[in-house]
């Protein structure tokens, strides 16, 4: 069984069952599990504990899609469309179901959390902190976080037309008949040549992202970010400032130098940081391996920081 392959569970499984859902599981590889919540189905990928061991603590990796967001066994509803706090409430159910997991009965020592998100998963990961304060949630990781004012940034004004009723159904209509009008070799060859993605990236576009209904749900969406997200809840993140790492990038579109400029001169005391490699705001596509060890190093520092308080 391959990572592509997702298995279907009710919650995560624990260590001993890992073997017991994937046969020729190799360590250090994610889990692709499709986690049911509420009413949802949730794709997930899962780095069990046994992987991240080095200082003696156990950490789990969890990564949760968006609704609608991707193509799968996980997203059977094409009808629904999902806005930015059906988004936010389905974050906050899943990370209930995770706390709920992952607390021991008769154990004083309960799960801590923290929560990495990119863009617009920055504000949402800000408004699980807010819906759920006292859930363990440590610190909040906002890379190129979109907070505030978006429809107003570099790309907000550029893109913003697309994002209403009828462009968005064009778009999500042109998408659909590509993928049945042409043949998937030239399909391929065609957003290859377009996107430049490499081999493992663009099978993905292909395979979960460039369909008609899932084009639309990330559009409609985005309509719902360009209404939602206006003023900084400056109130709520100077409460929270030690949860919180932000990280902008100079060339950043959505999430611009001035908001860099915004948060450093509001938080003077915070960890508002710019990257010194000016990586681009979809970073996944070309600078992941250089923002992972960032964030890791993070993590690392975090860590070490609780285990010499605790001792």
């Amino acid at each position: 069984m391959s990572i592509a392959e997702p298995i279907h569970v009710n919650e995560l499984p624990k260590p001993g069952e890992i073997s017991r859902l994937k046969d020729n599981y190799i360590e250090g590889e994610p889990l692709k599990l499709i986690l049911q919540d509420e009413q949802h189905l949730t794709e997930t990928l899962w780095w069990p504990s046994k992987i991240h061991n080095e200082l003696g603590k156990k950490i789990d990796i969890v990564g949760a899609s968006m609704l609608g967001h991707s193509y799968g066994p996980h997203n059977l509803g094409l009808k629904n469309l999902y806005s930015l706090q059906d988004q936010i409430d389905h974050k906050i159910q899943f990370i209930d179901k995770l706390k709920s997991r992952f607390t021991s009965q008769g154990d004083e020592k309960q799960p801590k959390f923290i929560i990495c998100g990119h863009s617009i998963g920055a504000y949402i990961g800000a408004q699980v902190l807010k819906a759920r304060p006292n859930h363990g949630i440590e610190m909040v990781y906002a890379l190129y976080p979109t907070l505030q004012h978006i429809v107003k940034t570099p790309n907000g004004i550029m893109m913003n037309f697309l994002f209403n009723e009828r462009p968005r159904s064009l778009a999500a209509s042109f998408v659909s008949n590509l993928r049945y009008f042409i043949p998937p070799t030239f399909f391929k060859f065609l957003v290859s040549s377009l996107t430049r993605q490499k081999e493992s990236m663009l099978n993905i576009t292909l395979s979960a992202l460039l369909h008609g209904h899932v084009v639309e749900n990330t559009l409609y969406m985005a309509s719902s970010e360009m209404e939602t997200v206006c003023e900084l809840d400056e109130e709520f993140y100077r409460e929270n400032l030690g949860k919180f790492i932000f990280y902008f990038s100079e060339g950043d579109k959505w999430a611009p130098l001035e908001h860099y400029e915004d948060m450093k001169k509001r938080f003077p005391e915070g960890k508002v940081l710019l990257c010194e490699k000016n990586t681009p705001h979809a970073f996944v596509l070309s600078h992941g391996d250089i923002i992972g060890k960032i964030v890791a190093g993070w993590i690392v520092s975090k860590t070490t920081r609780d285990l010499t308080i605790d001792n």
